[in-house]
């Protein structure tokens, strides 16, 4: 699923300049470099190296919480906070603590305020969590809105992560990520009722990345909406898609039968 790249592509940013300075686990921890010798983040000692290596390799949400909350606590002036404090945001949004995500992304985003990773998490948590019933809801779509026009703006000059990844894997990477922006103000339109913006950024998300699974999302949206000829025709896309999971087909089929019963409903 996308939406697990956005902290891949995080810790893919940080790590080039991690694993060019960093000294080898088992070696003693290095001599301080000369002011200005170092750009970019860096372990600053073979122990802080092992951590940060430890949290890219926890295995699973309740493993990567703590080996974020391990990196930060023994290491307060980690070059590596903010990506710490994502790693545990995405951690908790996996566990669909969404309070939890929000307030970790938030403090990510302070340590690091031009993190696009952050930023489409944020503007993810937002829209996707976000319910028309909300007494706040105008507040959680402006955040949402907000954070995928920041993320936009800060991949149109991103850079390569990696200096030697290929320039075709780079845009691949920037579409997809683009793609979620899109898909966060998508979800925003349908609950502002702006259909015709929905209907917009809903496309831009799949002319940069056609995903299945998302188009079901899409289709959940509008239906939650009343949407229902919009939410049946996604249905009908994510059902159409080449070598798509046939979960996701069935799903599709099973949702497409569900609008139309509702459809029937609403027009008596």
């Amino acid at each position: 699923m996308r939406r697990i790249a956005i902290l891949a592509i995080s810790l893919l940013a940080a790590l080039p300049a991690f694993s060019q300075t960093a000294a080898p686990a088992a070696a003693p921890a290095p001599a301080a470099a000369p002011a200005g010798a170092i750009k970019g983040p860096h372990p600053k000692t073979a122990a802080e190296n092992d951590a940060v290596i430890a949290m890219g390799r926890a295995p699973d949400a309740d493993a990567q919480i703590k080996a974020a909350e391990d990196l930060i606590k023994t290491y307060p002036d980690t070059d590596y906070k903010a990506v710490a404090l994502l790693v545990e945001a995405q951690a908790y949004n996996e566990k669909r603590d969404y309070p939890k995500a929000i307030v970790l992304g938030e403090q990510s985003l302070t340590a690091d305020p031009k993190n696009y990773a952050t930023l489409l998490l944020l503007a993810d948590v937002y829209a996707r969590t976000s319910k028309s019933t909300d007494f706040n809801l105008n507040d959680e779509l402006a955040k949402a809105d907000k954070y995928a026009k920041d993320a936009l703006a800060e991949l149109e000059v991103a850079e390569k992560p990696k200096a030697d990844l290929p320039d075709a894997d780079w845009t691949t990477i920037k579409n997809g990520q683009e793609s979620q922006a899109y898909l966060a103000l998508g979800f925003s339109a349908v609950l502002h009722k702006k259909f015709d913006d929905a209907k917009a950024d809903f496309q831009k998300t799949m002319d940069l990345a056609p995903d299945a699974l998302e188009m079901l999302y899409i289709e959940r949206a509008y239906a939650a909406a009343k949407r229902y000829d919009e939410a049946i025709a996604w249905a009908d896309k994510a059902a159409a898609v080449p070598n798509a999971d046939p979960r996701l087909k069935q799903y599709a089929a099973t949702d497409k039968a569900h609008d139309e019963t509702l459809k029937k409903q609403q027009s008596q």
